[in-house]
């Protein structure tokens, strides 16, 4: 029996042959039939699967189907899933099973096959919508009742970082129990429009619905301005408009349609609002002028309605008086009690049951179950293994993190990181970045000269109740020595890492400065309780390449969103598009063009120094090919508040592979972080200190299979010195680049122009036995050949350098 339909599919009641139950099962015409589209939407529908919550549809199960569409919309099923052997389908004269459904006979003239998803459901037999078709009595109780329900489920969807957008009666259900049920949420979020088609086979449902420019689909009346407008980064504060709409059509039922449509209409456009419900309900009038406001700043959020707008429940107020006790009681009973409650075994093993029966199984043509948590082991290896080597010919120390830590009060930089309890109640943190732990240790150990590197896993909060997200991570810091060179040096392991697995030019290096950031803010005019989510707006458009026509249309809709949401004056966001489009581009064209503009005082002065002496080190090093400035570009780390970078693997000899551009790598100078954790009982001031962060999970997903093999090492380092000639840091920075071009571990002292005495004590710092000095006896400028002479130990030997040692 099909029992709705609209422009994403349409929904049929079935039943499991199993079980006996009854479910609901979602048909989704898909476009493209590619294995990669395929597998992303199914970890899509997987994460919606881990919502579970008293107030939301469960999503069961999910898996591909291949049918064969005629042009008369006859629908003929070829291949099946191993899953679908367990459902009976009602059609309108018949009852059948997919499975083995046999195409023997049918002609194949004028038939075209067509990939589906099915993704099987909680079913909820009522909707909203009907319940409001059939109000015959309004009960003030009761509306009160099933504001809190939706909110609390809108609630928890927000809170795994899903938007519904698209919440109307027709999406919240009832089940079996009349409580509510929110469903068909997430897919126009996860599902991109171009990967879904219409069925032929049913008609479609497009009566009052809108369609803006992002790919979201929604009913007009309940549809927020901002999605409409076309707004580039939309938030949850688009579902509390909606709610909005919803909460009034509960609050005042219609008696016909057409009353319904005018006074809606009046609502979305006008804002009024009939007097006398007004008049009756001022607290709701007010509530809902605040969900209805046009900025979705203003507009409260869900779990703000269930704290501040809403009648406290009586089980809530229980709650409420039972957590302040454990605040502020120094009895730490009540505490305890509730700690062992949450460990009880007996409870966690019930629990555990229960999930697990309604946890998403995700089916395959080969009859088997995909486990979305299956990894490349060898390719991951490799990886590993190739970081690890590049790291080390840098000359860096392996230091090993401890992934978790017991939380204390010592500065939190980031509080969305995953957090354990332990049976004793004490509060566990596991690891969020690789940075943090090495800075505690290198504080600890009063490190003023180090080169360190780690590759671990960091850790993701994930969606619903499920266990933490994963990520692989390869971090390489150098404490000590002069500014935008260890810059430099962080960017040039970066690129040695990245370009073994994909061509150079495909990969774009982004530039910029913190005090460069903060001049163009008061340049432009943008106030600093704004400049945070201007930041965010901006960061949108990171990937895309300076002067590039895809970034020039990103900001079409970016000014808009700057315009309406912030209210910020046309002139400021004129000034600012001004620096997007013009002073922001290929290095050697963007700094003078930046030096003419801004006003030349000390910071801003330093800033684009700094940025040139970094640009200029990076050609040494014949990295100048694709480095932008881009002078908006705001930093990842709250920490990076003078030079930063970040690198992106571009479309550009990556087709299909990559969307507007991965993240590969951001790093930058972190001596503001340094500074804020550094203990003042410490004689000595903390030291300069830059890092850089490899994504290797992004570099595992998007690696073609083929790159440049690891050979072996050289077990000796070597330190590439100077004596006289002004530092001679060019022909040391070559020479050592040489050195890691033919798998040598080497390094230098970052500084333009140090002693033998500081060469040699920063050799001992870093355990180094072998230096090349390089002298500027007898060189003329025509001349190649260099006297090197290599000391190690006692010996001292003298070497000619002509290309070849």
């Amino acid at each position: 029996m099909v029992t709705g339909h609209g422009g994403f599919g349409h929904v049929v009641l079935c039943k499991n042959k199993l079980d006996g139950r009854q479910y609901a099962v979602k048909k989704i015409r898909l476009k493209d039939k590619t294995l990669p589209v395929n597998d992303r939407i199914l970890r899509e529908v997987a994460t919606l699967s881990r919502l579970q919550h008293q107030h939301v549809v469960r999503y069961y199960q999910a898996w591909f189907e291949t049918g064969v569409v005629g042009i008369f919309g006859d629908s003929t099923w070829g291949s099946t899933t191993a899953a679908s052997s367990t459902f009976s389908y009602k059609g309108a004269s018949s009852t059948f099973s997919y499975k083995g459904a046999s195409t023997a006979g049918v002609g194949q003239e004028n038939k075209l096959e067509s990939t589906y998803l099915y993704i099987q459901m909680e079913f909820c037999p009522r909707t909203l919508r009907q319940v409001f078709e059939s109000y015959n009595h309004f009960d003030k109780d009761l509306a009160w009742h099933l504001c809190r329900q939706i909110v609390e489920g809108l609630a928890h969807i927000h809170a795994q970082g899903i938007i519904h957008r698209d919440l109307t009666p027709n999406n919240i259900f009832f089940d079996a129990r009349n409580d509510i049920k929110i469903g068909d949420f997430g897919l126009a979020k996860f599902l991109e429009l171009e990967q879904l088609d219409h069925d032929a086979a049913l008609p479609t449902d497009t009566a009052g619905v809108s369609m803006d420019g992002t790919g979201e689909v929604g009913t007009y009346f309940y549809t927020a301005p901002e999605i409409e407008q076309g707004w580039p980064k939309i938030d949850e504060k688009a579902d509390m408009y909606s709610l909005g709409i919803v909460f009034f059509e509960v609050w005042h039922p219609f008696g016909t349609a057409m009353e319904r449509h005018v006074i809606l209409s009046d609502l979305k456009q006008k804002g009024e609002l009939p007097p006398s419900w007004v008049a009756q309900f001022p607290e709701q009038a007010s509530l809902l002028r605040r969900l209805m406001s046009p900025s979705p700043s203003d507009r409260p959020s869900a779990n703000d309605l269930l704290k501040h707008a809403f009648p406290p429940r009586m089980e809530s107020e229980l709650l409420d008086n039972m957590l302040r006790t454990m605040q502020t009681s120094e009895d730490r009973s009540v505490y305890d009690k509730v700690v062992n409650a949450i460990f009880d075994e007996e409870m966690l093993r019930m629990k555990n049951q229960h999930q697990r029966a309604g946890r998403l199984r995700i089916a395959r043509d080969d009859t088997s179950c995909i486990q979305l948590e299956d990894l490349d082991t060898e390719l991951r290896d490799c990886v590993i293994e190739i970081v690890r080597e590049v790291f080390k010919q840098h000359c860096a120390k392996h230091l090993e993190i401890i992934p978790v830590r017991l939380l204390d009060d010592s500065p939190q930089f980031n509080r969305n990181t995953v957090k354990l309890l332990t049976h004793g109640g004490d509060l566990l943190e596991l690891c969020h970045e690789l940075r943090l732990p090495f800075v505690r240790w290198l504080i600890a150990n009063q490190k003023s000269s180090f080169k360190r590197y780690e590759i671990s896993s960091v850790f993701r909060r994930a969606i619903g109740h499920s266990p933490p997200n994963r990520y692989l991570q390869g971090d390489f810091d150098i404490i000590g020595g002069a500014s935008a060179l260890t810059e430099a040096e962080a960017i040039k392991v970066t690129m040695d890492i990245v370009t073994r697995f994909f061509f150079p030019d495909s990969c774009d290096i982004h530039l910029n400065h913190g005090d460069l950031l903060d001049a163009i803010w008061s340049w432009v005019g943008i106030k600093p309780e704004h400049r945070q989510k201007v930041a965010e707006l901006l960061s949108l458009m990171g990937s895309l390449r300076p002067q590039s026509s895809e970034r020039k249309l990103k900001w079409a809709v970016i000014r808009r969103q700057l315009l309406q949401e912030l209210n910020l004056a046309e002139a400021v966001v004129n000034r600012l598009q001004t620096v997007g489009l013009r002073f922001c581009g290929a290095a050697d064209q963007a700094l003078p063009r930046l030096r003419g503009a801004l006003p030349a005082d000390t910071r801003i002065r330093k800033a684009l120094d700094e940025l040139s002496d970094l640009f200029i080190h990076l050609r040494v090093w014949k990295i100048e090919n694709h480095v932008y400035i881009n002078a908006l570009m705001p930093p990842t780390e709250n920490y990076h508040r003078d030079l930063f970078f970040q690198i992106y693997l571009t479309k550009e000899n990556n087709p299909g592979s990559v969307n507007e551009g991965a993240l590969l790598a951001v790093g930058g100078r972190y001596d503001y972080l340094l500074h804020q954790m550094w203990d003042n009982e410490y004689r000595a001031s903390p030291p300069g200190a830059v890092g850089t962060s490899l994504a290797l999970e992004t570099i595992i997903q998007y690696s073609p299979g083929e790159f440049r093999p690891v050979r072996n090492e050289a077990a000796t380092a070597v330190l590439v010195c100077s004596r006289g000639g002004g530092g001679l840091l060019v022909e040391r920075m070559e020479l050592v680049s040489e050195l890691w071009e033919e798998n040598i571990k080497a390094g230098f002292v970052p500084q333009p122009d140090p002693s033998l005495t500081e060469q040699y004590e920063y050799a001992s710092e870093h355990d180094i036995r072998c230096l090349v000095i390089i002298t500027d006896a007898g060189v003329s400028r025509t001349d190649v050949v260099k006297v090197i002479m290599i000391k190690t130990c006692s010996e001292l030997c003298c070497i000619l350098y002509g290309g070849m040692l």
